[in-house]
């Protein structure tokens, strides 16, 4: 079993403005890596309103480096892995949009969408938030701290692989008869 969970915060609404995020690396079913970074957004500009959601403000990215930086030391942890979050096309569009912003190609990674997942496994929760699925599976979650949402974005998976009675994340895909994504394809 080889995952990378990932989770970004936003600085504002444009998918372009990557102000942190968090990374838990699993192989052969053991969590092998966990990294958490700020990431300095376009002019460091941030929108009151997402201060608000994830407290990271102006004064706590100022010297962080930027996107490509954050992003080459990310993908050598992630490697060919397929990427996991909780409403992937969030975390999917900031890739697409940071990676258009300072002109690299995104990766060719597959990806996947613990929602999706979730809504196929525990059909019966109120709802598939990651607060309502983490609480479900047991993870602990500081919800919008980058690195804590990973982490229980990669327990949801986990626990996904063991409710389909699954070994791997392919049987898994394979289970609920989902079709693979990846990132580079728009």
């Amino acid at each position: 079993m080889r995952w990378a969970a990932l989770d970004f915060e936003t600085a504002t609404r444009s998918g372009a403005s990557a102000c942190a995020l968090g990374v838990v690396v699993v192989e052969d079913g053991v969590e092998r890596y966990r990294q958490a970074w700020l990431i300095r957004p376009p002019y460091n500009a941030y929108h009151w309103s997402n201060v608000r959601v994830h407290g990271i403000s102006p004064d706590m990215t100022q010297d962080a480096p930027e996107f490509p930086e954050v992003w080459d030391e990310a993908m050598e942890m992630m490697g060919d892995l397929t990427m996991v979050a909780h409403n992937a096309a969030f975390d999917v569009g900031v890739i697409r949009g940071c990676c258009e912003l300072y002109g690299m190609a995104p990766p060719t990674s597959p990806y996947l969408c613990t929602v999706q997942m979730s809504r196929r496994t525990w059909k019966d929760l109120p709802n598939h938030k990651l607060p309502t699925v983490a609480a479900h599976v047991g993870a602990e979650l500081v919800h919008h701290d980058a690195l804590s949402d990973a982490a229980a974005c990669s327990a949801i998976l986990r626990a996904c692989i063991d409710e389909a009675g699954a070994r791997s994340v392919d049987e898994l895909i394979g289970h609920h008869a989902i079709k693979s994504r990846h990132v580079h394809a728009v």
